[in-house]
């Protein structure tokens, strides 16, 4: 059987899963699982990752992550292989760490984003140990659950350096509030499953997403898949641009200069939110680096300005599609 192709492309969001050989454990200990925290960060950090989400169980892990740089394989080829190094020496454990390679699907933003993040914070008390737990029971171990990202969503005290909370803000207006009812979303599950993002994830090998965005992206898939026994990774067609061009084109359309574009955050209003828009789809920057050149925006600033066009705050949607034509006349 062919292997499920890889879909890469610049800011693409990933739910991505790796097992242990044959299903054995990965983490022993928890200096084990300290020393999977110190490289996923490290390499969060240098691949520039957007890391929304994470859980570490004994025999697998999971990731929420976003791909500014299309570079998902680089980043999980180094985490991957830099833990199973560590591990054949500390337990001396020869032979494959990993059951072949991980696995990712092309996530759908937003609705599709939250759903897997709690889906992903409730893996650890959704395994055969806990089916016979009572709700109260499954409650207290989850909240004592330390090997997710989840303390940090939920106690600001436990938030990690290398995790993007940016989604705790459509949960209340301040911070407090979101982390009582990102708590009271999750909480919602603990016995029951989550039908829908269920359902979702069993709908293709490759996406997880609606029904039009599953049928698009299998078709692309189709079409690019090389039908050999072992099936390539599918590169969907990309074009790097300067983030010169993309002041000059956002510049002209909004009749500002591109100095206008770099000042201060506060100045140069929607044409600004476009450009920081367009920049993170085409340039293959990190936020952090579009954030400074459009007038020392935080990286989560940028996040920020994103998640809001993606909710259609600023209603800004078509002049990006108008625009990201102009600037790749050739749609991908």
């Amino acid at each position: 059987m062919a292997r499920p192709p890889r879909i890469d492309f610049p800011d693409a969001l990933y739910h991505v899963t790796s097992r242990g050989n044959g299903r054995q454990q990965i983490y022993w200990t928890d200096d084990d699982r300290q020393r999977f925290l110190g490289q996923l960060a490290d390499g969060v950090d240098s691949a520039a990752i957007v890391l929304y989400a994470f859980a570490m169980l004994d025999n697998h892990f999971h990731l929420l992550a976003r791909t500014p740089r299309a570079n998902l394989s680089q980043f999980m080829q180094r985490l991957n292989s830099s833990y199973a190094l560590y591990a054949r020496f500390k337990h001396h454990r020869p032979g494959h760490q990993f059951q072949g390679r991980f696995q990712a699907k092309l996530v759908e933003d937003e609705t599709y984003l939250r759903m897997l993040t709690r889906y992903i914070h409730l893996n650890p008390i959704k395994i055969a140990a806990c089916r016979k737990l009572g709700r109260a029971a499954r409650v207290r171990r989850l909240e004592a659950y330390a090997w997710s990202s989840y303390p940090g969503y939920v106690d600001a005290g436990k938030r990690l350096q290398f995790v993007c909370y940016d989604l705790l803000a459509d949960y209340g207006r301040t911070l407090p509030e979101a982390r009582r009812q990102y708590r009271a979303y999750v909480h919602a599950c603990v016995l029951e499953d989550d039908a829908p993002i269920l359902a979702a994830m069993a709908a293709s090998r490759h996406v997880i997403g609606g029904e039009t965005f599953v049928e698009q992206t299998e078709r692309r898939l189709a079409i690019r898949r090389s039908g050999s026994e072992v099936d390539r990774d599918v590169d969907l067609p990309r074009t790097t641009v300067s983030i010169e061009q993309i002041d000059e084109t956002v510049a002209a359309h909004y009749g500002v200069t591109a100095t206008e574009l770099g000042r201060c955050q506060a100045c140069g209003g929607t044409a600004k939110f476009v450009a920081v828009e367009l920049a993170c789809r085409l340039t293959g920057m990190t936020q952090r680096a579009i954030g400074a050149h459009y007038g020392a925006i935080s990286s989560a600033g940028v996040s920020n300005i994103r998640r809001r066009l993606r909710k259609g705050e600023y209603a800004l949607s078509d002049v990006v599609a108008q625009l990201h034509k102009r600037i790749i006349p050739v749609s991908s």
